[in-house]
């Protein structure tokens, strides 16, 4: 039977490094996804899906900075910075969940909602506005 503790992990990167490349990671894997260029309603529900996703894990890796034993000695501004950053994450995966929606809808020939904006598709199913 082996005790755990703390000094066991002294070869692991400090919390924030282990965000920075974790954060690097996703950066890699947006940024093909976002230049994909779909060729039907269906394709650009999976990409608006998957950009998703990848927002929603950023979201949580700056929100993983936000637990109470990695804010001890933080700054202030960097609170705040994280916080933000956190939160700007949050407001993206919602964007490309609620693109995915519209897209699938546009898929199915139903309506989009009013929040897309150009995308919705009102017009093209001759449903008033």
């Amino acid at each position: 039977m082996s005790t755990y503790t703390a000094h066991q992990h002294y070869n692991r990167p400090p919390v924030t490094e282990r965000v920075l490349a974790a954060l690097d990671g996703l950066t890699d894997e947006f940024s093909p996804v976002a230049a994909e260029a779909p060729d039907s309603n269906a394709a650009h529900a999976v990409r608006a899906d998957r950009l998703a996703i990848i927002c929603a894990r950023r979201a949580a890796w700056w929100n993983l900075l936000l637990a109470r034993p990695h804010r001890d000695g933080m700054s202030r501004l960097f609170l705040r910075a994280v916080i933000h950053a956190a939160g700007q994450e949050q407001d993206r995966a919602r964007f490309w969940r609620d693109a995915a929606a519209d897209w699938r809808a546009r898929a199915e020939r139903r309506p989009t909602s009013d929040v897309a904006g150009a995308m919705s598709n009102h017009h093209d199913l001759g449903i008033a506005s």
